[in-house]
């Protein structure tokens, strides 16, 4: 068997533990999703920067090698970076939606892991 019970509770009480921990972090999540929204808007925000700059760096080698796309490219990267500083000048456009998928998550996560604990205390 996979979770095998061999020296009685360490097991049950890692479970245990583990799923309080993750039901305490979804509830924390849900009370507070500020502070998730703007890192998780944040990151999304710059990594976009990131990305549409290298689009238009892209799109500028394609033009210099004559190639029919470069204006669709250019577009993209600017649209991109456009995007990304509506994401950081109001972060709750995206993060609000993460932030509860990923609460409910982290409480569904926890349950399960504290009824294994329930679970594994019956295993020998």
């Amino acid at each position: 068997m996979l979770l095998k019970n061999s020296d009685g509770w360490s097991k049950v009480l890692v479970y245990l533990w583990g799923g309080l921990l993750n039901v305490i972090l979804g509830i924390l999540l849900i009370a507070n999703p500020q502070t998730i929204l703007v890192i998780i808007s944040f990151v999304i925000g710059f990594w976009l920067i990131f990305k549409g700059g290298e689009q238009i760096k892209r799109a500028l080698h394609l033009r210099k090698i004559n190639s029919a796309v470069w204006k669709r490219v250019l577009t993209l990267g600017i649209i991109m970076i456009v995007l990304a500083a509506v994401l950081l000048w109001h972060p709750e456009i995206i993060g609000f939606t993460i932030v509860v998928w990923t609460s409910l998550a982290f409480i569904i996560i926890g349950i399960i892991r504290m009824y294994l604990a329930y679970r594994l205390k019956d295993i020998k």
